[in-house]
Parts: structure tokens; sequence; C-alpha cells
């Protein structure tokens, strides 16, 4: 992180650091998509179409932490602001700066926790699960070592060839195997926490392969 109090120009710097809040901030809760979109935008417009969709009741912990994430990121542009009138010393700045990430690092891993109930709920749906395994790297960078395998494992117990089934089954079943068939690669490349276990020929009966 550069050391504001020591650039030539600090007021660009901040406003460098102003533009780049923008794209967290929320512009609408409508349609994050009539203005410039911000992450939060995002994340409350598609929540409100998950919920929506979702039978799951517990529902309260995702508003919140949104709510958290959102009071955050304007607490620190009212900070900005005052910053613009007179600039306080460089470890001023950085201190809240650190403090903004760390608060928005931590709350988006409890959201990611909290979307649990939902990814059960939709663990029969081959697009939920080639989501996850596409951006695991990211997510699992941005969250924690192995969080995605992790939560793969809670969901399919019996192992990684119940997931392939499912993903195998859905995509077929939908005229896409093809597209399976391309993409087999990745979905072999996860490493799963334990050994899978012995119910093989079950999990597929229940899939009416045999």
């Amino acid at each position: 992180m550069t050391d504001i109090g020591a650039t030539d120009n600090p007021m660009q710097e901040i406003e460098g650091i102003s533009d780049q809040l923008q794209k967290f901030l929320l512009f609408s809760l409508e349609n994050p998509f009539s203005k410039k979109p911000g992450t939060l935008d995002k994340l409350c417009f598609y929540c409100e179409e998950l919920l929506r969709a979702s039978n799951v009741q517990e529902r309260e912990e995702i508003g919140n932490l949104l709510d958290l994430m959102r009071d955050a990121a304007l607490s620190f542009r009212a900070l900005m602001l005052s910053w613009k009138r007179k600039l306080p010393p460089s470890f001023i700045l950085l201190t809240n700066m650190e403090h903004l990430h760390s608060v928005l690092n931590q709350r988006l891993r409890e959201f990611f926790d909290a979307l649990y109930p939902f990814f059960a709920e939709a663990r029969s749906d081959e697009n939920v699960l080639f989501f996850l395994i596409e951006h695991k790297e990211q997510l699992n960078r941005f969250l924690s070592p192995k969080k995605t395998e992790t939560l793969l494992g809670r969901l399919y117990p019996a192992g990684p060839t119940h997931l392939r089934v499912i993903l195998c089954e859905g995509y077929t079943r939908r005229g896409f195997s093809d597209f399976y068939a391309q993409h087999e690669s990745l979905i072999e490349s996860i490493e799963w926490a334990s050994d899978e276990t012995p119910c093989i020929t079950k999990v597929l009966s229940n899939f009416g392969f045999f």
C-alpha cells in the first residue's frame, strides 16, 4: 500500500482511492445496471433474486452482512470527504484504510459462509456447481485455502463421484454433453480432502445408471 503522506500529491492519491471505493459502494438497490454498478449493488441485486427463488428460511444473516459492508464503506467515504478539507497525518490514513480492508474482508468471508444453506439447496444444479469449480482458485485466494473443496466435501460426503455424476447427468439431459466433456479435466483437478467412500454403485443407481 502506498504511503499517502509521502507522495508528491496526496490529494490525488485520495481521489484515486475514492474512485476505487465507488466501484464497491451502492448506487441502486433496484437495478445495479441502471447506473454505474458497484460490487455491493450486484450482491444485493442477485441476493434478492436468490431469496425470491429459494425456500431457505435462514435469510436474515445475509441482509445483515450486506448492511454492515455498506455501512463500513459509507463511513470510510465520509472520512475521505473530511480529508479533502484537511489532510490528516499519513498513519491515520493508512490505519483507516487497513481497518476498512479488514472489515470488508471478514464480512465477505462470513457472507460466503452464510450462503451454505443456499448451496445445499442447489446441490443438484449443475450451473451452480460448475461456477464454484470454475472459480475455485479465485474463491480460495480471497476466502481461504481449499475453501471451495471444503464446501464441495460438505455438499457431497459420498465423494467426487457423486459430484461428477450430477454434473454429467445435468449437462447431458440438457444436451450439453460436449460442454461437460470439454471441462471434465477441470472437474477432475479438484483435490478432495478425504478418500471417496465405497458407495459409488448406490450413487449411480440413484441417477438411473443401473
